[in-house]
């Protein structure tokens, strides 16, 4: 039988050896290492798995689906995974078109308007409302067919108004989420932008690259090092990690981070608060995690200098979550 060496197998499909260990671990191929060979191996058999496998994830099936699939005999699990899969693109498609519609009918009434300044486009969204709060409890009747609005072509009615909510739930909707992690944080010692007078910090960025810099601590984007929290007012109090050793003689309250398990995802700022409840939507549908009490993280993942140079800020997002998959938290 014809074997074929792992850096061999990763030319062929263009992927990495990283990638295929993650295939073994989860059993979906295998390999061989002959004796007196140090590198794996894989047989025709195995590497006529990994197409289909590689196939599926084209398709972008999850690979939980996948190791369901290969573990099935019943093709109906490989059916309902791309019934499944359409459902999900379905949604998609139907946000963007959504929210296509929505922009060219802006669009359309900036233009028929007459709007020249920038000052001029609230008043169009102001009109829109007022018209909204007017035809409130009679949709589709009052409201079609007259100007000074932003309309959708929704059912029956042609030119409906729009709210601002409706607009947020089609923009949302069509804002897609980056990679969601797992990530269980340590307890830490943080030094905390809060002074001991009881007062927060108002921080920007330069701010908070160098709010602790006198006292010898700068956080590094990225590093799990520093984050925003999210205290129950709605203001954002600074956290940067210090050795549980150090005497505190700042103007500023340190306190113990107890840590935990949080769902992540990565957002620019101009996303952030549509991102949060994406976020929260995943975990809230999802069997295997739920939501924890505490508080919302972030922390900026993009270096200083090239978020300064972009005048971009991209943070991770953090939501406190506990595992239930096996009817216990971790």
């Amino acid at each position: 039988m014809k074997l074929v060496k792992i850096n061999e197998a990763v030319e062929v499909f263009g992927i990495s050896s990283r990638t295929l260990r993650y295939y073994e671990e989860k059993g979906l191929i295998w390999s061989q290492r002959p004796k007196g060979k140090v590198q794996r191996y894989y047989d025709e058999t195995a590497l006529e798995r990994l197409k289909q496998i590689l196939v599926l994830r084209k398709l972008q099936i999850p690979i939980k689906d996948i190791v369901a699939i290969f573990e099935s005999e019943d093709m109906s699990t490989l059916t309902q995974s791309f019934v499944d899969k359409l459902d999900s693109l379905d949604v998609e498609i139907a946000a963007l078109a959504d929210l296509r519609k929505l922009v060219d009918d802006f669009l359309d009434k900036m233009l028929t308007s007459g709007v020249s300044k920038m000052s001029a486009i609230p008043l169009l969204y102001e009109e829109t409302e007022k018209r909204l709060m007017t035809t409130e409890g009679n949709k589709g009747e009052e409201g079609r067919g007259r100007g000074g609005g932003v309309g959708t072509d929704e059912g029956s009615g042609k030119n409906e108004a729009i709210s601002f909510e409706r607009l947020s739930e089609v923009s949302r909707k069509a804002l897609k989420l980056h990679d969601i992690r797992i990530i269980r944080l340590p307890s830490a010692r943080m030094l905390t932008s809060r002074l001991k007078t009881g007062q927060v910090e108002t921080l920007d960025l330069d701010k908070m690259q160098n709010l602790f810099a006198d006292y010898g601590f700068t956080p590094t984007p990225g590093f799990h090092d520093c984050f925003y929290r999210k205290e129950h007012n709605d203001e954002w109090v600074m956290l940067k990690k210090i050795p549980d050793d150090y005497e505190n003689q700042t103007p500023y309250v340190d306190e113990r981070f107890q840590g935990g398990l949080y769902a992540v995802t990565s957002a620019f700022m101009e996303d952030m608060d549509d991102s949060f409840i994406l976020l929260k939507d995943w975990v809230e549908q999802g069997e295997d995690f739920e939501l924890e009490a505490g508080a919302e993280m972030i922390e900026e993942i993009l270096p200083w200098d090239i978020a300064i140079e972009l005048k971009r800020f991209q943070q991770d997002l953090y939501l406190p979550i506990s595992y239930c998959g096996t009817n216990k938290v971790i």
